[in-house]
């Protein structure tokens, strides 16, 4: 029997998303699993021989994976893995960016049963002791400048066992912890490896949200996440032949790895890899999607933000082969999408989603040509409705966006936290916390947030983590975290400061703060602006209300 995966779930022929939605039907076998779905379907084909991953860094190195490679090397590293004492369930950390290995380990845990949890490389110590400890991983992948992150954390991780380091070596130097080269384990390792019989509801991914209410949550998704992703095909008008797909989205982010590897690699599209320990360059990255002919690829509105500063871009980078491009995250502005339509010239949909349920709204102008404000609708084969009280309200009524909870890409359960699926789920909708409407057509149009979620530039950051870190300085006596406008980030990070008795406001205080939090979290989460206050807007029952610090910001740019 005809394997069937995520290529399967597209009503191809469809004449708009109307009849694509009526013919759908989800055909999700019991046995799904993400390996076989990625890699091993095309490894009796032709498919075999050909270019699966492209990779190169600003370093000048470059490689090219046909897809039997990646399956012999996912076989050797899930051999590999089962060596180190990981089995079915278990926990592997991948603290990496874009690179072979990165792809080639997630391919591996899936097929070995374990559990892939992506860890942005821009998270520092405390992020990541959380993230570690909180999931019990036992191996984390890292490349050998992020093990300076682990040394000052090394005695409060006691379930994990061994350090995996890409483009590194063995190394003895965190005591109990062992060192591994990714290159020596899988030298050493078989690439005959017997897959034991998977199910769709297998846990396979672990990823965290950004703590928007107290410490992050760990959302673990089944294998069956990665079938449910047909919105890929149709939000890129139609997946063919000659394609190549490359984003800058960083594939420890939901967006980045699903759109951008995971729901890519099924239709036998290869992939472009890139690592840069530079900041984001609009030229460098047209360059390179010049140089290697990227047809296609998810570019959040930073990026797009940021390709705006080249004028005339399609005559300076007349070699580009660009047709279509999504973008998510956050909602494109419609003067952005008309740049993209009139300068660079391509395809341009929106895409909709989130960690606990990513990719079920968005748009495929081939089959209906979208207006500039709506997020567009729901996916074929995904029920989404605006929810008031637990029930669904009428077209142009405002409530919550909220997607059915039987939905393929709808999480299993928030990891080690039953109690917050109740704040998650009301009847048979799984809400996504943002607030919108939708129209008579089924266009779903973006309102707000309804929590202090700040979204700068493509990343989302909770206020509770950066504010736990702001309050450790030794002048700081409490703080809150806000996102206020920026027409660059979408929204840049502000902090508000009370001191204590004695202290003053300084620049140097605010750099002392600034620094801190980009080494204990990530680059991207520290405050840009400051303002030193007496007293905070409260609550009755003591919470600092952001809510009334937002309202303030506004009415000062207004």
């Amino acid at each position: 029997m005809a394997l069937i995966g995520l290529r399967e779930q597209t009503v191809k022929d469809a004449r708009n998303i109307a009849d694509a939605r009526a013919r759908h039907r989800w055909q999700i076998p019991a046995n799904y699993n993400v390996a076989v779905d990625c890699i091993d379907r095309h490894l009796d084909t032709d498919l075999r021989d050909r270019p699966a991953l492209f990779y190169e860094d600003d370093e000048g190195h470059a490689e090219q994976y046909t897809f039997g490679q990646v399956g012999a090397l996912s076989r050797r590293f899930a051999n590999a893995l089962g060596a180190l004492g990981v089995g079915r369930g278990d926990v592997v950390a991948i603290h990496l960016p874009q690179r072979p290995e990165t792809a080639i380990a997630h391919i591996a845990c899936y097929r070995l049963g374990a559990i892939a949890l992506p860890i942005s490389r821009l998270f520092g110590p405390d992020a990541l002791l959380y993230r570690l400890t909180n999931s019990a991983a036992k191996v984390l992948m890292l490349e050998p400048e992020s093990i300076e992150k682990i040394a000052p954390i090394r005695d409060r991780l006691p379930d994990l066992k061994h350090l995996v380091i890409a483009g590194g070596k063995s190394s003895d130097t965190l005591g109990p912890i062992s060192q591994t080269g990714f290159d020596e384990l899988v030298s050493q390792a078989s690439d005959n490896f017997a897959m034991s019989q998977t199910n769709a509801e297998d846990p396979a991914l672990l990823m965290y949200t950004s703590g928007t209410t107290g410490d992050p949550k760990g959302v673990l998704h089944a294998a069956r996440y990665v079938l449910g992703h047909n919105g890929i095909d149709y939000s890129y008008n139609f997946l063919r032949d000659g394609d190549l797909y490359y984003s800058p989205a960083d594939w420890a982010w939901a967006g980045g790895l699903l759109d951008g590897l995971l729901a890519i690699w099924p239709y036998g599209i290869p992939v472009l890899a890139y690592r840069s320990k530079a900041r984001f360059d609009p030229d460098v990255m047209l360059q390179l999607v010049q140089k290697y002919g990227a047809t296609i690829g998810l570019y959040p509105p930073t990026v797009l933000k940021g390709l705006r500063e080249i004028r005339n871009p399609r005559e300076k980078y007349p070699r580009l082969r660009l047709r279509c491009v999504v973008s998510g995250a956050e909602p494109v502005s419609p003067e952005l999408a008309r740049w993209v339509d009139e300068q660079l010239r391509v395809e341009f949909n929106q895409a909709f989603g989130q960690t606990e349920a990513n990719y079920f709204i968005g748009n495929c102008s081939a089959l209906e040509k979208p207006t500039l404000e709506p997020l567009g609708k729901a996916y074929p084969g995904h029920e989404v409705a605006i929810v008031a009280d637990g029930q669904p309200v009428r077209a142009g009524e405002t409530g919550e966006i909220a997607i059915r909870r039987d939905s393929p890409v709808v999480m299993k359960e928030y990891w080690r936290n039953p109690a917050a699926m109740g704040d998650k789920f009301a009847g048979e909708w799984c809400l996504t916390g943002d607030i919108g409407h939708m129209d008579d057509q089924g266009y779903v149009y973006f309102q707000g947030r309804n929590d202090d979620v700040i979204k700068t530039s493509g990343y989302r950051v909770g206020p509770a983590e950066v504010e736990a870190k702001i309050i450790e300085h030794p002048a700081v006596a409490s703080c809150a975290v806000i996102g206020v406008p920026d027409e660059r980030r979408g929204q840049s990070i502000k902090a508000f400061l009370k001191l204590l008795p004695g202290e003053e406001p300084s620049q140097k205080l605010i750099a002392e703060i600034q620094q801190h939090v980009k080494q204990k979290l990530a680059a991207h989460e520290y405050p840009r602006e400051f303002e030193f206050i007496d007293e905070f807007p409260m609550t009755v029952t003591g919470k600092i209300r952001r809510r009334d610090l937002r309202d303030r910001e506004l009415q000062k740019k207004a």
